[in-house]
């Protein structure tokens, strides 16, 4: 599934945030996160990753089924600016039937 970027209009509902499943972080992801938390590498590692299921790389830490660690009670990321690379590609690279299901996001007409 596809979208064009310039088609969507967020509305900052934070439901993608809550939609059951995996963020996955690579190493600029991991870069990224960390400089914008003051942090170093190694500790956002330790604080805010764990191992993915096949141990096929790092996912940011939580409840799978849980909103994302980093959603805020005001329904914004904290870590909008660096946020992962999974994350920025939403909805121009990739969609599913769970966040389209509860997204409330305007589909403009071309």
């Amino acid at each position: 599934m596809e979208a064009r970027a310039e088609s969507f209009v967020c509305r900052r509902c934070g439901a993608c945030c809550r939609v059951p499943g995996l963020v996955r972080v690579d190493e600029a992801d991991v870069s990224r996160l960390a400089a914008a938390l003051g942090m170093g590498e190694r500790d956002f590692v330790n604080a805010y990753t764990t191992l993915a299921p096949g141990r096929t790389g790092l996912a940011l830490a939580g409840d799978p089924e849980g909103p994302c660690v980093f959603l805020g009670a005001d329904n914004l990321c904290r870590v909008h600016a660096a946020r992962p690379r999974q994350c920025r590609e939403y909805p121009a690279r990739w969609r599913s039937a769970a966040i389209e299901a509860v997204c409330q996001a305007e589909r403009k007409r071309a």
